[in-house]
């Protein structure tokens, strides 16, 4: 477990677990030799980082944005290769914040333009975020804002706007529904395109949360993003996301009165967030499981896979969480949900198929020897100690630990040796080393 003591070098992995999706030997080192706050500040800058490498990577894959299985693994290749990972893991973050699913938009290239708006908006003001999402088309399809008319409102995404993305049930009531529904009153997609139809909107008064004018949707968003509520759900569900599973509700408090005084600023919340003790602490290192996203992401930076298998996105829905189809309004469950027994089956197969199949792509696509000697390891236990701090922190118990080590110093037939094994036998013992490794109970939290 980590201590106050504890090197710049462990917290910069934990960061880049929890603000990207871990990292490749050859990205951490160039991380560590930022330091803490220099990847920190990297991290939050994107605009500042060079990544035409993925832009020229991208087009050479032709992937089709009508297609959703090419977009989802458009957006895997985005996560696994791009030197922007926080950008990425906040698109992650709108995406089951304002949860849309291609299921009932039925238009992927509608789902692209949407995703394209998180990464765009991510690290910015909420207010023209929230303003922003609701003229979104695939959004306004997925809370059918299409059929609210003048004369008969449809408040489904009214509601959805106070419960899901702003403050939270018990902070509004049914007429403020009503009122809402109201506001947004031809606020339509037509041909996937936001259009004000005039004809359609109410342009009467309306009473919202205590304040009273002929109110359209741009006022809503401008009423709600003020409100205090509004402040510590966004902060909580950011806690939540980055720092841990239940968070500390101190720390909470803390995150939203930085969106109180920095005028709704996202990247001075996160800097907050990254930066406080409660992050930096036993308390959020690692309390969080791993989604699929970044089970699936970080095993493909540690292998430097490149290459997406077309199986990987299927994969990722038996583990419960398939890109672009939450499964209803609210998002992903998140926490325990992600390792019920099926669930886990499925990562454990993950595991085995990427440690296998893929393994001759390891660490700039040496062979497993090579590897070895290039880290000059001399015995079973060396090599033992450079994977477990590699893939977990060394977050194992010792008991586990040794067992390791008498796996990696035996034969395939596990009969004991005393020295490095011969190419193929090492070879072998590497990628079971692998797999056992993302077994871990370690492996599954970030």
């Amino acid at each position: 477990m980590p201590t106050s003591s504890s090197s710049d070098s462990f917290w910069i992995r934990h960061l880049l677990r929890r603000a990207g999706f871990g990292a490749s030997p050859e990205e951490l080192t160039h991380y560590l030799s930022l330091g803490y706050e220099g990847t920190l500040d990297e991290l939050l800058s994107p605009d500042k980082v060079d990544d035409h490498a993925l832009t020229a990577k991208l087009k050479l894959q032709g992937f089709d944005y009508t297609n959703l299985d090419d977009l989802q693994r458009w957006w895997l290749y985005r996560m696994n290769a791009s030197k922007r990972p926080l950008l990425e893991k906040m698109t992650l973050f709108w995406h089951g914040h304002f949860a849309t699913s291609d299921s009932k938009v039925k238009n992927p290239y509608g789902m692209y333009v949407q995703n394209m708006l998180f990464r765009k908006l991510a690290l910015g003001n909420f207010h023209e975020m929230l303003y922003a999402v609701s003229k979104d088309p695939a959004m306004i399809v997925w809370l059918d804002n299409q059929q609210n008319r003048k004369g008969k409102p449809n408040e489904n995404y009214a509601r959805e706007i106070m419960e899901l993305f702003t403050m939270g049930i018990g902070n509004y009531s049914e007429n403020d529904v009503k009122e809402a529904a109201r506001a947004f009153t031809g606020w339509q997609a037509p041909a996937s395109a936001f259009l004000f139809n005039r004809n359609q909107h109410d342009f009467g008064t309306k009473t919202f949360l205590g304040e009273t004018g002929t109110f359209n949707g741009e006022d809503i968003v401008r009423i709600l993003v003020k409100q205090e509520a509004t402040g510590r759900f966004l902060a909580r569900k950011l806690c939540k996301f980055f720092v841990a599973d239940e968070p500390d509700e101190a720390m909470v408090q803390r995150i939203a009165a930085v969106y109180q005084s920095s005028n709704f600023n996202i990247k001075k919340m996160l800097r907050a967030i990254f930066t406080d003790d409660v992050f930096l602490s036993n308390k959020s290192y690692h309390a969080k499981i791993k989604s699929p996203a970044e089970f699936v992401v970080g095993t493909l930076k540690l292998l430097q896979i490149e290459q997406l298998d077309a199986g990987i996105p299927m994969a990722m829905e038996r583990m419960g969480q398939s890109l672009f189809k939450p499964p209803n309004v609210k998002g992903w469950d998140g926490g325990a949900a992600w390792i019920a027994t099926d669930k886990m089956m499925n990562r454990f197969n993950f595991a085995a198929k990427m440690s296998t199949e893929r393994f001759n792509e390891v660490l700039d696509h040496t062979s497993p020897l090579a590897l070895v000697e290039k880290q000059g390891l001399k015995n079973s236990k060396e090599i033992v100690n450079y994977f477990l701090s590699l893939m977990v922190d060394d977050d194992v118990p010792q008991s586990t630990h040794k067992r390791l080590i008498a796996y990696v110093a035996s034969d395939i037939t596990g009969k004991p040796v005393e020295t490095i094994p011969d190419q193929k036998t090492l070879d072998a013992k590497l990628r079971g080393l692998t797999h056992l490794i993302m077994t871990l109970p370690s492996y599954q939290l970030s």
